[in-house]
């Protein structure tokens, strides 16, 4: 999966990393975290072994779409990027940490920084990113030989967790104001309504006063505040309408059928339809 292996069983998981000096990851579901098998120190060593067996094969697939330099420094230690294959070099740059990094280094790292572990598309042959009078790039600071290859073991809740944020509510809002319109005029209102959620998550729903009747309480989006326990403010706003006659809208539900009578009444007054001369 994107170039990690994952082994799976029940309620536990085995993540190897793409980088290849990552290390390996053992994730324990909470409800087995007593009795799961990868509390066996020998069996969760097999298992990974297994999962190291096969990303010899994932590599193996993932090479043969590189050109040879990439993963071969020459005489001089250059090497070709594995993407950008135009850039030959025998220093490299890491976009996220700003390491320089040798050719043999980023070659036996499969173009991973070896310091901050970024992947090969953050890897360049220029820190083209830095300023004159910025601080230049320094030698990456690699892990030793066999360091950070332990398995990292945790135990996780796989359920999954709901954080509001305000681009959630703000949909749950229009959603519920769009419930609450009985014709065209109004869905017109609910689409060009302003919602400001703040960090609280309280709203302020904003109405065109055109398009929304200001006596008409959103029942839907005051339902949807009241399940959420958030507090929902209302207002009207004056602008201009988006058509002539706004309150055409109001006898239908359909928009098509709002439209037809929209242009018609243009018609009737002599007002001829004009395209953009551009299109």
């Amino acid at each position: 999966m994107l170039g990690d292996v994952r082994m799976e069983g029940d309620g536990w998981q085995i993540i190897l990393p793409e980088n290849p000096s990552a290390a390996p990851r053992v994730e324990i579901d909470i409800k087995h975290a007593q009795n799961s098998p990868m509390n066996d120190r020998v069996l969760c060593e097999e298992a990974i072994w297994i999962a190291k067996e096969l990303m010899q094969s994932v590599k193996a697939r993932r090479f043969a779409d590189w050109p040879r330099r990439a993963t071969k420094p020459d005489a001089e230690g250059r090497v070709r990027h594995p993407f950008l294959e135009i850039e030959e070099s025998n220093l490299w740059y890491c976009l996220h940490c700003d390491a320089e990094i040798t050719g043999p280094q980023i070659a036996g790292s499969h173009w991973h920084c070896p310091g901050c572990g970024a992947s090969p598309i953050n890897i360049f042959a220029e820190a083209f990113w830095l300023g004159p009078n910025e601080e230049k790039p320094v030698p990456v600071q690699a892990r030793a030989e066999g360091q950070g290859t332990e398995p990292i073991a945790s135990i996780v809740d796989p359920r999954p967790k709901l954080d509001l944020s305000k681009d959630q509510v703000t949909h749950l809002i229009r959603a519920a104001l769009f419930e609450d319109a009985t014709n065209a005029s109004e869905r017109m209102g609910a689409g060009l309504a302003e919602i400001w959620v703040d960090d609280d998550l309280d709203v302020v729903v904003s109405f065109e006063d055109h398009y929304w009747p200001e006596e008409k309480e959103p029942t839907a989006a005051i339902d949807v505040a009241a399940v959420l326990g958030i507090e929902l403010e209302l207002e009207v706003m004056w602008s201009d309408p988006l058509f002539a006659w706004p309150g055409l809208g109001t006898v239908t539900q359909s928009t098509a059928e709002y439209t037809r009578m929209m242009l018609d009444a243009y018609r009737s007054h002599g007002i001829v339809e004009e395209r953009d001369a551009n299109r």
